[in-house]
């Protein structure tokens, strides 16, 4: 059954009405018309199978039919800080990454970072990739979907990780003692997580240094050197495996 996704359902006499750019999506796109059935989402985690009762020109008007329950949350939070790289690649890992379940995902600037946001197209990017991460909820069923944070400095990056708790990793192709594999098998599992990946060309040594002062622990993924994109998108999946909600 189809998902569409509203910031808030309004019931009202058992009918809800879906905005303009979603019904849109359903009339135009789908073909969808009266008498089918859908899931509607919000962002409170709240869905219900409902019937489209009428069609105009901008909005559709849906019946409730039943709530469905909510679904449980994965018992761990993953926040990845993905240094900001080239458009299409940066969409991808938002959509895949929110697809696997990822909690937020916080933009960042680093010394290697070849794409600079001033604040208005930043602004514009955060709702695009706020966006990719709805859709990236509904289709994979999710209860919300990922927070997407408007991009920030490496310096506020340091700054924000200093108050958070649970394990604090960065993926390094320069580490050569600890693995992420072996980290995680010696690590008592935690609910909160947080991965920082960096851009296509890699941090600096000093970025990786500033990052030890501050409590991260620089970890490999083994002889492969990853696109940062790829590795996002492995580190989400390996940290749900082990830790999250990828089971039965």
């Amino acid at each position: 059954m189809r998902r569409f996704f509203v910031e808030e359902i309004d019931i009202k006499n058992g009918l809800c009405v879906i905005p303009e750019k979603e019904a849109k999506h359903m009339i135009k796109v789908l073909r969808m018309k009266q008498g089918d059935t859908f899931i509607l989402m919000d962002e409170k985690g709240n869905r219900f199978e409902s019937v489209i009762e009428d069609i105009s020109r901008y909005e559709v008007s849906a019946r409730v039919i039943k709530e469905i329950p909510k679904l449980p949350t994965s018992p761990v939070a993953i926040n990845i800080y993905q240094a900001v790289i080239k458009p299409r690649k940066m969409d991808y890992l938002v959509e895949k990454t929110s697809e696997l379940g990822v909690t937020r995902i916080i933009p960042f600037y680093s010394e290697r970072t070849v794409i600079k946001l001033d604040e208005k197209k930043a602004s514009n990017k955060t709702r695009h990739w706020k966006e990719i991460a709805r859709s990236a909820s509904k289709q994979s069923g999710r209860l919300l979907p990922a927070e997407i944070v408007e991009p920030v400095q490496f310096s506020d990056l340091l700054k924000s990780l200093g108050g958070t708790d649970g394990l604090k990793i960065v993926l390094w192709e320069g580490e050569n003692v600890t693995d992420l594999k072996e980290l995680l098998r010696n690590e008592i599992s935690s609910s909160n997580f947080t991965g920082i990946i960096g851009p296509e060309g890699g941090f600096t040594k000093r970025e990786i240094d500033q990052l030890r002062d501050a409590g991260i622990i620089p970890v490999s993924l083994g002889s492969r050197i990853l696109r940062a994109e790829t590795a996002s998108i492995v580190f989400s999946t390996i940290i749900q495996y082990e830790w999250g909600d990828l089971g039965i």
